[in-house]
C-alpha cells in the first residue's frame, strides 16, 4: 500500500466511525500525521491525499528574469560612461541612485559571471615572509607615487602621468607630463601636496628620478630634498617589488582603462585639462569595496595639511633634517642594497626584510628587523645644494 492508499484508508475508517487514536496507531503512525491528513481532506478537495512538492513556488535565492537583465544592462551603460566603475558595488549604488532596491553584492557578482561579464585577474601570492607594512589609520599618512608611461597621442605625441594617490581614502593627483625625469616627479608631488595634502609618508619605487644619482648616492636626488624640505619621509620599496606599492599599481590600471583609453585626445593640452577632471570624478564618485562602500571624499578623515597656493621653493635646495626610509629583501649574499652602494648584513636577517633608516640629521644608517636595531653604519652627507633657479618649479 502506497502513502496516498494508506491516507485514503485512515480517513475512510475515520467516517466508518473509528477513533483517531485507534486508527493512527494500528497504522504505525502518529496523532499530527492523521490531523494533518484530515485537515487536508476537509479543505482541500478530491486531490487532498496526493502529496504537495515541498519546493516553494519561487526560490528566495533565486533573481527573478527582469531584475537580472537590469543588473546586465546597467552593467553594460556603465560600460559605456566615461570614468565610471563597472563592478557589482558600483552597479548596486546606480540601482539604488535609480529608486531600484539593488540584490545583494554576491547575487549581482553571480549574474555578472554566468553571463560572462566578469574579467578575471591573477592576484599575487606572497612568500611567507614577514614584511614591514604600515599600518595606516588616517588619511595624509601614506602616499603612493608612480609614474605610468610612456603613452602615445595619436596627432600629439609622447607623454606620462605622475600619479598619487591617498593610500588610506585613495584620493588622487593625476598629473600628465612630457618626460619621465626628476622635475616631472617633482612637479606632480607639488601638485598633490596642494590638493590632497601634505602626507607623513611619501612611498615610492626605485626608480633614478626618484632616487637621484648612480654616481653619488649619498647626494639625494631632487625629489628626496624635496620631500625632506616639506617634512615628509619618503619610503622606497624593495627593488623589483612593484606590488608593494599596490594601490597606486591598481591606480593606473584605472587610469589606463577608465580615462586614456575611454576617449580620443586631441592635443597634449586637452588630455592634461581632463586628466584633472577625471581625478575631481574620481575622488567623488568611485565606491571601494575597501573602504566600506564609500568613495574616496567620504572616507577622507584627520586634519588635512595643505601646501599653501603661495608656497615657493628656495633658490638653493640642500638635504634637510629628516629620514629617508627604505625596505630590502636580505638574500644569501647578506647584502643590503642602499642606492646601489653595499652593505654586509648579520646572518641571522638572511632572508628576512629589513628597514633601513638615514637619518639625515645624524648621518647614520640604522637597520631594523622586527622593529630591532639590527646594525648601523656612518653615512656622510654632502653638504652642496642644488640650485633650483633653473627649473620650472
Amino acid at each position: 500500500m502506497n502513502s496516498k492508499e494508506l491516507r485514503e484508508k485512515a480517513i475512510k475508517r475515520y467516517e466508518n466511525g473509528e477513533s483517531p487514536k485507534e486508527i493512527y496507531q494500528s497504522l504505525g503512525k502518529g496523532k499530527t500525521w492523521f490531523f494533518k491528513w484530515l485537515k487536508r481532506y476537509k479543505l482541500d478537495g478530491k486531490d487532498w491525499a496526493k502529496t504537495h512538492s515541498r519546493k516553494p513556488h519561487q526560490s528566495p535565492k533565486r533573481i527573478d528574469k527582469i531584475m537580472e537583465q537590469t543588473v546586465i544592462e546597467t552593467r553594460k551603460s556603465l560600460e559605456k560612461k566615461l570614468y565610471a566603475q563597472t563592478g557589482a558595488l558600483a552597479i548596486s549604488y546606480t540601482l539604488w541612485e535609480k529608486g531600484i532596491n539593488p540584490p545583494p553584492i554576491v547575487t549581482i557578482n553571480k549574474i555578472l559571471k554566468r553571463n560572462n561579464l566578469v574579467h578575471k585577474r591573477e592576484k599575487y601570492s606572497p612568500k611567507g615572509v614577514n614584511y614591514p607594512s604600515l599600518v595606516i589609520t588616517h588619511s595624509n599618512y601614506v602616499h603612493q607615487i608612480d609614474v605610468v608611461g610612456p603613452r602615445y597621442l595619436k596627432e600629439d605625441g609622447r607623454f606620462y602621468s605622475v600619479n598619487i594617490i591617498d593610500a588610506f581614502d585613495r584620493r588622487n593627483s593625476t598629473n600628465p607630463e612630457r618626460r619621465q625625469n626628476r622635475i616631472a616627479v617633482s612637479k606632480g608631488l607639488l601638485s598633490s601636496w596642494k590638493t590632497l595634502g601634505i602626507p607623513l609618508y611619501e612611498q615610492m619605487d626605485n626608480q633614478l628620478p626618484m632616487r637621484g644619482s648612480n654616481q653619488y648616492p649619498h647626494s639625494f636626488g631632487l625629489v628626496i630634498r624635496l620631500c625632506l624640505y616639506v617634512g615628509i619621509q619618503p619610503i622606497f620599496i624593495p627593488l623589483r617589488e612593484p606590488w608593494r606599492n599596490g594601490i597606486i599599481e591598481n591606480f593606473q590600471n584605472v587610469f589606463d582603462k577608465m580615462f586614456f583609453r575611454a576617449q580620443y585626445f586631441k592635443d597634449f593640452a586637452y588630455l592634461y585639462q581632463e586628466a584633472k577632471n577625471f581625478e575631481k570624478y574620481h575622488d567623488q564618485n568611485h565606491h571601494y569595496s575597501t573602504l566600506g562602500g564609500l568613495t574616496p571624499n567620504q572616507k577622507c578623515s584627520g586634519d588635512i595639511k595643505l601646501l599653501p597656493a603661495s608656497f615657493r621653493l628656495p633658490n638653493k635646495l640642500s638635504i634637510c633634517p629628516g629620514y629617508v626610509h627604505l625596505i630590502r629583501f636580505i638574500r644569501s649574499d647578506l647584502i643590503l642594497d642602499i642606492f646601489g652602494e653595499k652593505y654586509v648584513m648579520p646572518t641571522d636577517v638572511e632572508y628576512e626584510y629589513v628597514w633601513a633608516t638615514i637619518n639625515t640629521a645624524k648621518e647614520k644608517l640604522f637597520v631594523y628587523h622586527d622593529s630591532k636595531l639590527v646594525v648601523e653604519y656612518p653615512y656622510p652627507l654632502p653638504k652642496s645644494s642644488i640650485d633650483l633657479s633653473r627649473f620650472d618649479l
